[in-house]
């Protein structure tokens, strides 16, 4: 099989740069010209929105090492090119630190005098907050890193070794991964409400994470498969990747519904009260259209065999699955950031739509540098003719 390279348009890659330059100003414009804490907050939701679908790259990566899965082996070069822009987000990650005295409570002057978090300031605190931002960050691009050099190092001499080092390093990745995304999750996103807590926050994230991720699997694997990909994917390939939307749907809803139903069933004022701020008022719209997107309509879609192997439909589930993720993050990060209502204005945005045009940007030069299909992995031809 002959070497297969996609090469994104010049004319694409200025636009997306435009794209974010444009927002870039705009958010700047919010920081000195309107309140910082409407562009904070669009910032914030962007670079979770950003991160989690280069982790969930990484993640994927990691999965289908571990679990041998050969039918992955052909659209391999995807989560690869995702797991690829950690440094772009770690960058993103390192601005982030200085919206914290603007986006968290617990780092101003009064919310630190809460008698609730008196004893949690060990931990929340800026200094300390960055120290933990910068090691997961470290460790993630690492060990990536590293799964992501057996596969390179497989491409230039073709030894069914650096296979076996994928696996190691794979698994070395997952086990970290969970402990750091775990308490990443906290820091960034749960202790904007410092008060309340959930064992299974952490859970929730990594859900969100795992369908967005998904979807721009889907979306690139139907895109690269009408022309550059078009003799290595098969309906069959699509077909799995349907029965994976399927299953991470429903561990999305899973798992909101189990934090939900703990937190009605004790009916704790202390819990309840981040239910009650979302699926009241204005909010409660956003949290039907999280259910929707996130659950219901890719679960409905793609459970016809026919519709899983059409690579038209699974761009479309895609798409619905990177939206879901915007609204879900709103709905998850919106009410402490924007506590007047859900803000739909330039500032909260702009943030948005730029972090998404330059991880665009980034992903598509990241995709061209390598060959797009594994040519030294043994199990390429497994892949190929579907072999699972």
């Amino acid at each position: 099989m002959n070497p297969v390279h996609y090469q994104p348009s010049a004319r694409l890659l200025r636009t997306l740069l435009l794209i974010a330059f444009a927002c870039a100003l705009v958010f700047a414009a919010g920081l000195f010209t309107a309140t910082p804490e409407r562009a904070w907050s669009g910032f914030l939701i962007g670079f979770a929105f950003v991160s989690g679908l280069a982790l969930a790259g990484a993640f994927f990566t990691s999965i289908t090492h571990v679990a041998n899965a050969h039918w992955a082996v052909a659209l391999r070069r995807i989560p690869e090119a995702m797991a690829g822009t950690l440094p772009l987000a770690f960058g993103l990650g390192i601005l982030l630190i200085g919206g914290v005295p603007v986006i968290y409570s617990w780092a101003h002057a009064h919310g630190a005098h809460a008698p609730l978090l008196e004893h949690k300031l060990g931990w929340l605190n800026q200094p300390f907050f960055a120290v933990r931002l910068i090691a997961y960050f470290a460790l993630w691009i690492w060990l990536a890193g590293r799964v992501l050099a057996s596969s390179r190092a497989q491409d230039r001499d073709g030894k069914g070794t650096h296979s076996a080092h994928a696996y190691k390093r794979s698994i070395l990745f997952i086990a970290v991964f969970a402990a750091t995304f775990s308490l990443a999750s906290w820091d960034w996103y749960l202790s904007l409400e410092p008060e309340w807590f959930s064992t299974i926050y952490a859970l929730q994230a990594l859900a969100g994470i795992a369908t967005a991720g998904l979807g721009l699997v889907m979306i690139t694997a139907s895109m690269l498969g009408r022309n550059r990909l078009a003799q290595t994917l098969k309906p069959d390939h699509y077909d799995d990747l349907g029965k994976l939307g399927i299953a991470l749907s429903l561990f999305w809803v899973y798992i909101s519904f189990c934090q939900y139903m703990l937190i009605w069933y004790t009916d704790m004022p202390e819990e309840t009260v981040w239910y009650l701020a979302r699926n009241t008022g204005a909010w409660q719209s956003l949290h039907t259209i999280g259910i929707v997107l996130n659950w219901l309509v890719p679960f409905c879609v793609l459970m016809p065999k026919r519709a899983r192997r059409s690579s038209s439909v699974i761009l479309r589930v895609g798409m619905v699955f990177l939206f879901g993720r915007i609204f879900d993050l709103w709905l998850l990060l919106g009410p402490p950031l924007m506590p007047q209502g859900p803000g739909f204005g330039l500032f909260e945005l702009a943030p948005v739509l730029g972090m998404s045009a330059l991880f665009t940007w980034y992903y598509l030069r990241t995709l061209a540098r390598e060959n797009l299909v594994p040519l030294g992995d043994p199990n390429l031809q497994a892949s190929l003719h579907h072999h699972c």
